[in-house]
């Protein structure tokens, strides 16, 4: 364990590690992923000219107590954006998952087939829990394909559609009552945190010498503040408990742990000025880390289908 109080003025502690080295098939999968990633922003352009109009039902008392701003929306007003990114995204991810191509195609001509298919799809991607299996079995039924690659998919193609809604949503966030662990927007929680260099403010309790924490949403892409040295998943505020996992020769890369409740989730300090970062691929760029927390008992904030270690 180290505290380095020479880098931070408030209480951190970080354990000390010397990671793996990348290994061809960390970088592999890293190289995958981030393709994915460049094809949902290219899918950008194919969807409708006119969003999709969100009618909000806001109450500011319940945003301030935590309900994020799409909580009581009708998931079926992205059908029309849902079936453009379907039919632009999925062709690019048979290609770079030809495993499941076969399924990802026939997923593919359903959606573009059965307004059904999209529709049991939007409400499968908005139900929580345990009760989202059985709608994504209703969708399997429909489409001939397993509830597994239908989530995947179907996900990256919502993911195409909120990340052109969170800007135009953005505005409305009241972000002086917002420090919760999970999107304002959307409600997700964030694949990855970065710190950034502090601005001037009234409040210490957000920021430290080392710079002001911001969150990036696993589904919308939405930044929002967060407050430094507390656990996003149970609010921890015990430094013993929420810590970090760094390599030895970047001090700036880390992998936040929480020994409460067992989640971890990386960070990057982008306060030296680092520029290349894209806030959708930290968790990408630092998996090699991640796959440390993981044999250490810990499991990812957010579950996608590159962090779930056999």
């Amino acid at each position: 364990m180290r505290f380095d109080e020479r880098k931070y003025k408030i209480q951190e502690e970080a354990k000390l590690l010397v990671p793996p080295p990348r290994s061809e098939a960390v970088t592999a999968i890293a190289r995958v992923f981030a393709a994915l990633a460049d094809r949902r922003a290219a899918c950008l352009a194919a969807l409708p000219e006119t969003p999709p109009v969100v009618e909000l039902d806001f109450d500011p008392a319940l945003f301030e107590e935590g309900t994020p701003l799409l909580s009581s929306f009708d998931p079926a007003c992205f059908l029309e954006d849902f079936t453009a990114a379907a039919g632009c995204l999925f062709p690019g991810m048979a290609e770079l998952f030809p495993a499941v191509a076969g399924e990802i195609s026939a997923l593919a001509d359903a959606i573009s087939g059965n307004p059904a298919v999209a529709d049991a799809c939007l409400a499968a991607l908005w139900t929580e829990g345990e009760e989202a299996g059985a709608v994504w079995e209703k969708v399997g039924a429909l489409s001939g394909v397993s509830a597994a690659v239908a989530a995947f998919a179907a996900g990256e193609a919502l993911k195409v559609c909120l990340t052109r809604m969170a800007p135009l949503l953005a505005p409305q966030v009241q972000k002086e009552s917002w420090f919760r662990g999970y999107c304002p927007i959307c409600g997700s929680y964030p694949d990855a945190g970065c710190l950034l260099p502090k601005e001037p403010e009234e409040s210490e309790y957000l920021i430290s010498k080392s710079g002001q924490l911001h969150m990036h949403c696993a589904r919308c892409g939405h930044v929002w503040r967060y407050v430094r040295l507390k656990c996003p998943a149970c609010e921890t505020t015990d430094h013993e408990k929420f810590a970090s996992l760094i390599a030895n020769d970047r001090d700036d890369e880390r992998v936040y742990t929480c020994s409460e409740c067992g989640i971890f989730f990386p960070c990057v300090d982008l306060t030296g000025g680092r520029q290349d970062i894209r806030l959708e691929n930290v968790a990408l760029d630092l998996m090699h880390l991640e796959f440390v927390a993981a044999e250490r008992g810990f499991r990812p904030l957010v579950v996608q289908a590159w962090n779930t270690f056999a």
